[in-house]
């Protein structure tokens, strides 16, 4: 009798188990069965399938529209990194590559689960850094505290990295370690 009800339990099991993996269903597993058949053409790029987003496999965009708002910001680059403890940072990324629209552009902030790439970003950091009144003339801490400011960051940091080239050619780099 035993053996009999342990002959069923595991013949039970196994049908359970073969019809599970059988499933197409995919709830039951996370290799669904199904299949999508891409045509042969989607994966070659023609007149139909143009890239309109601007931006470039580099990172670089060419966003002709962007060179009135390029004009406003006064750096043709702008590098922010404050670091708060283990995947705790915030971090800026802006190049100009010229006047007419060709920038890269990028915020990754892991303090809020956010990041922003290309126009998206650029639009972000146009908004944040075309009234910025930072100079090359500012003191170290009035530097630290005013970008801490302007990108509505905590002052409790562990380390900070700020680096920007003015239109003018002049660079300021400032580093700071708590």
């Amino acid at each position: 009798m035993k053996i009999r009800n342990i002959s069923y339990s595991i013949v039970g099991l196994a049908l359970a188990l073969g019809l599970s993996a059988c499933s197409d269903d995919p709830s039951i597993d996370d290799n669904p069965k199904e299949r999508i058949d891409v045509p042969e053409d989607a994966m070659t790029p023609d007149e139909n399938h143009k890239d309109t987003s601007g931006a470039k496999t580099d990172g670089i965009v060419d966003d002709s529209d962007a060179a009135e708002q390029i004009a406003e910001i006064p750096y043709t680059k702008f590098n922010l990194e404050v670091d708060y403890g283990p995947n705790k940072k915030y971090d800026v990324d802006y190049e100009l590559e010229d006047e007419n629209g060709k920038y890269k552009a990028e915020i990754e902030d892991y303090i809020n689960d956010k990041k922003l790439k290309g126009m998206e970003a650029f639009q972000a950091l146009h908004n944040l850094l075309k009234d910025n009144e930072l100079n090359k003339n500012m003191s170290k801490e009035d530097t630290i505290q005013h970008t801490l400011r302007i990108f509505q960051l905590d002052d409790s940091y562990s380390e900070f990295d700020l680096e920007y080239i003015l239109k003018d050619g002049s660079k300021v780099d400032i580093e700071d370690k708590k």
